[in-house]
């Protein structure tokens, strides 16, 4: 249950009139409480219809709360709730006011010393994560990340026609690009031997499932701002919908001059970001999110205008990234059966002795060019034989290419 409760004050004798405008709106008398004074009127009410926005429109329509020090407005919710009307409160369908939700856009799309900061410190944790290769520090550096709240904020600023909002919202996730980019190109440069590694090369290789992620983070992420801005879902989307890895990727294939690692990792950077505008967008417009009556017509125009050039553009992107998909999970399975199977027959965690792997498909030919020593019996290279055969099929020809090793201990003599 989302129960959220307005505390309006005005000068002593508005309240009656705040009173009847909500009554007009089909407020019942135990839905509010006007406490009258005379040194200034207290108004609390409950705010448990689809008519949240309607009332707190009218109300700031009434009454001026930013120019007049007697009045102000407060929307809250409480922690816990113990209805008076339980039937009545499961009918009720909860979702945040708008006006929490544009609070929530405001205070996370403002270019500011803290969003600064938090990028900043987020791009260095995420870095350093990606060239140790270290899953835990980067996942880290996912929470830390001011990245969500910027697009969220421009799909609201889509769905409300506020083309200030959406404008605060793209200068705010940009300007977290530009940190993490530099970061990562800094970091690059300056840390010696700085190897594409699993971290890099999976951000490197984008899928079409990571598209169907950052959908379901994006779904996931508005749905949470809508029913309840102070959701406990909302971490666990930050960290999915985060894209401070994928931003130090590009900077750091930026240092290293990598060309695959840059375009990958911007690939997938588009794509999430497109994907969880569209997936966000969809939900709040669905979920009953409206503008107020004066962007209405902006508001109509922008959804679909911004509906089409995301869907296009995910659509646009799925070439690539199915291309992609393919090539790492069905043209390239047989190499990852073979590797396998290799470092289970010559215990090789790391393949230090293997070269390369290459397997011709139309010849079902598989050649593989690797370390050994002389002494190694030729019993190895059969049993390695019979397993990639076994787990492929008895028509691949396996072909080994071996590079001899020796192993030299020299005498050192100590001159006296």
């Amino acid at each position: 249950m989302n129960l959220q409760i307005i505390h309006a004050t005005f000068a002593s004798g508005e309240g009656e009139e705040a009173v009847e405008l909500i009554e007009n709106l089909g407020m019942e008398v135990e839905d509010y409480k006007l406490i009258e004074s005379d040194s200034g009127d207290l108004l609390i009410i409950n705010l448990l219809y689809d008519k949240v926005d309607i009332i707190i429109d009218k109300l700031k329509g009434k009454f001026d709360f930013t120019n007049n020090v007697h009045r102000s407005l407060m929307i809250f919710t409480p922690d816990t709730i113990i209805p008076r009307n339980k039937e009545k409160v499961d009918q009720e369908s909860y979702r945040s006011a708008r006006e929490t939700i544009i609070n929530y856009a405001r205070d996370n799309s403002e270019v500011s010393l803290q969003l600064i900061f938090l990028a900043l410190v987020a791009a260095i944790i995420t870095s350093l994560g990606l060239i140790i290769n270290n899953t835990p520090v980067i996942v880290g550096s996912m929470i830390i990340a001011p990245v969500f709240g910027p697009i969220a904020a421009m799909a609201i600023g889509i769905v409300l026609g506020d083309l200030k909002l959406l404008g605060r919202g793209f200068l705010a996730e940009m300007t977290v690009v530009g940190i993490a980019v530099s970061v990562g190109a800094i970091f690059g440069l300056i840390i010696p031997n700085v190897a594409v590694n699993h971290a890099l090369k999976v951000r490197m290789l984008p899928t079409l499932p990571d598209l169907l992620i950052a959908l379901a983070a994006g779904g996931a992420g508005a749905y949470s701002l809508i029913k309840n801005v102070k959701s406990q879902q909302l971490v666990g989307v930050v960290i999915a919908a985060a894209l401070i890895p994928v931003m130090a990727t590009i900077g750091i294939g930026i240092s290293l001059g990598n060309l695959n690692l840059i375009v990958g990792a911007t690939l997938l950077l588009l794509g999430n970001f497109f994907a969880l505008l569209l997936a966000i967008i969809l939900v709040f417009y669905y979920q009953g999110l409206k503008p107020q009556w004066w962007y209405a017509s902006t508001a109509k125009k922008l959804i679909k205008r911004s509906l089409i050039i995301l869907t296009v553009s995910v659509i646009i992107l799925t070439l690539p990234l199915s291309a992609i998909t393919y090539q790492q999970m069905i043209k390239e399975k047989p190499e990852d059966i073979v590797r396998k199977v290799y470092r289970q027959q010559f215990s090789d965690q790391l393949e230090n002795r293997l070269v390369s792997i290459e397997i011709k498909p139309k010849s079902k030919e598989i050649l593989l060019v690797l370390y050994s020593s002389q002494e190694t019996s030729s019993t190895y290279f059969k049993f390695l034989t019979n397993e990639i055969k076994n787990k492929l099929g008895t028509d691949y020809n396996v072909i080994f290419e071996v590079i001899p090793t020796k192993i030299i201990r020299p005498t050192v003599s100590i001159e006296q």
